[in-house]
């Protein structure tokens, strides 16, 4: 069962990413500003807290590399800070499992500002952020 969560999170991960990038894909090219010169070396820090739990089933991310990286049986609260080179239109994506519905709240910051988030009661939760 754990396998087939775990499963599951990871293609509903994967999922959201993918609608978040075409959505959010813009044909505005006249912002030149410096803040959006690609590629650029950003740092990026995924948290989850909760108020009903202080433990989750799994937890996936995005990692430094662009890859993901799976946490078993997670302590929370969790944090992840690390430093990546992106581009434009690359995704972040976070996302939690547990065995019943838990209150969660996943924040995705860049450079210590919080770019998405969400905060829900579910088993299993997600938020991506494509940056523009």
């Amino acid at each position: 069962k754990m396998k087939t969560i775990k499963t599951f999170s990871t293609v509903l991960l994967m999922f959201f990413s993918a609608i978040l990038l075409v959505s959010c894909r813009s044909d505005n090219s006249d912002n030149n500003s410096s803040s959006n010169s690609y590629p650029k070396q950003v740092s990026i820090t995924y948290k989850i807290s909760s108020t009903t739990t202080s433990s989750l089933l799994h937890i996936g991310y995005k990692n430094e590399t662009g890859g993901t990286t799976d946490v078993n049986n997670p302590s929370l609260p969790f944090t992840k800070t690390f430093t990546r080179t992106v581009n434009q239109f690359d995704n972040l994506s976070l996302s939690c499992s547990s065995n019943t519905a838990q209150t969660v709240k996943l924040e995705i910051l860049v450079d210590n500002k919080v770019v998405n988030f969400t905060d829900n009661t579910s088993t299993i939760s997600s938020v991506a952020y494509v940056f523009p």
